[in-house]
């Protein structure tokens, strides 16, 4: 089989990258300097083995239409690039192609499906990466995969990325699973607005504290419009919650080193706004601001936390409060 990535940020670049490096024959699509620079000197991961590992030969290309015979691509895009992408796809696509969702939030499946008339997939990713510079990407929290995998799709692909050193369970109905882990996203809006890496976040009792509320109001909010949550594989909201109430700060980081979330872990979002780049705060928090207003439900926090990062990303900001002030302001 043939496969591409779109998208050669964090998870793009370590998704592809790992299936390049177990021999699958794979494109890389994305910009133009990204392009070049995995061209003429390949990929660099950290953090996921001892080693840094160097990928080289890449097959990387700014061309849709090199996508014609490829089998099985990988969404890594933002959100809200999804309905451009899916546009341009719709005239580059192989008939029997598969397109596989690895993207924040909850509706991406469905917008490419849509617009390709392509079978559309969805996966939840449960590491974290960070994108340091172009051909470069660090581990920052070592996780697998789930993909949705209905029995009427060969889902062949699976093989390939065990075989290239994932972790993947599979799943016939993943729509639970998908709202779980935007409840575990929620935080990234906390984490932007403090500066803080995850360990950070989730050591301090204020930031914790924040970082709890702010779940709980997402579960209440999906709860009542009638959306059940499914336990994922390797991140269950419910507990991390509990876990965040009860413990302390000093057991909450014996953890975090034990579920190997290491201390320069950051959330996608700071990196988008690091980057001087618009952030998925609509597709994340602001999917529970719109459950909320369409079933006459009042969300403040997160309401907040939207209209808060949205004057970051006017000023590129990625630190805008202490911890203390943020939980003030947000009324907790």
């Amino acid at each position: 089989m043939k496969y591409a990535v779109i998208g050669l940020g964090a998870v793009g670049s370590f998704v592809g990258g790992l299936l390049a490096k177990s021999g699958e024959n794979i494109v890389f699509i994305g910009k133009g300097n990204q392009v070049k620079i995995l061209n003429e000197k390949g990929l660099k991961i950290k953090g996921y083995t001892r080693n840094e590992i160097l990928i080289k030969n890449i097959n990387a290309s700014s061309d849709f239409s090199d996508l014609k015979d490829v089998d099985v691509i990988f969404i890594c895009v933002k959100s809200q690039d999804t309905e451009t992408l899916a546009t341009e796809l719709k005239n580059n696509l192989k008939e029997s192609a598969i397109i596989i969702s690895l993207q924040n939030g909850v509706r991406n499946s469905h917008t490419l499906e849509n617009i390709t008339k392509q079978k559309a997939l969805s996966g939840v990713i449960l590491f974290n990466t960070v994108y340091s510079d172009p051909g470069a990407v660090d581990v920052t929290v070592n996780g697998g995969l789930l993909i949705e995998c209905p029995k009427s799709v060969n889902c062949e692909f699976v093989n390939a990325l065990k075989n290239a050193g994932f972790r993947v369970k599979t799943t016939e109905k993943i729509q639970g699973y998908i709202y779980s882990k935007l409840i575990v996203n929620l935080q990234i809006a906390v984490t932007s607005l403090t500066g803080h890496t995850i360990t950070e976040s989730i050591t301090n009792k204020s930031s914790r504290e924040i970082l709890v509320a702010t779940m709980n109001e997402g579960i209440e909010i999906l709860e009542k419009s009638g959306i059940k949550l499914e336990t994922l594989p390797e991140i269950n909201p419910i507990k991390i919650m509990q876990r965040m109430e009860k413990l302390n700060s000093f057991f909450i980081k014996i953890g975090s080193k034990f579920m190997g979330i290491k201390e320069n872990a950051r959330n996608s979002m700071w990196q988008s706004l690091s980057r001087g780049k618009s952030t998925e705060i609509d597709y994340i928090n602001g999917e529970i601001v719109n459950l909320a207003r369409k079933n006459n439900l009042k969300a403040p926090i997160n309401t907040k936390l939207v209209e808060l990062i949205k004057e970051a990303e006017k000023t590129h900001t990625t630190k805008s409060f202490e911890p203390s002030e943020l939980k003030k302001l947000l009324n907790i």
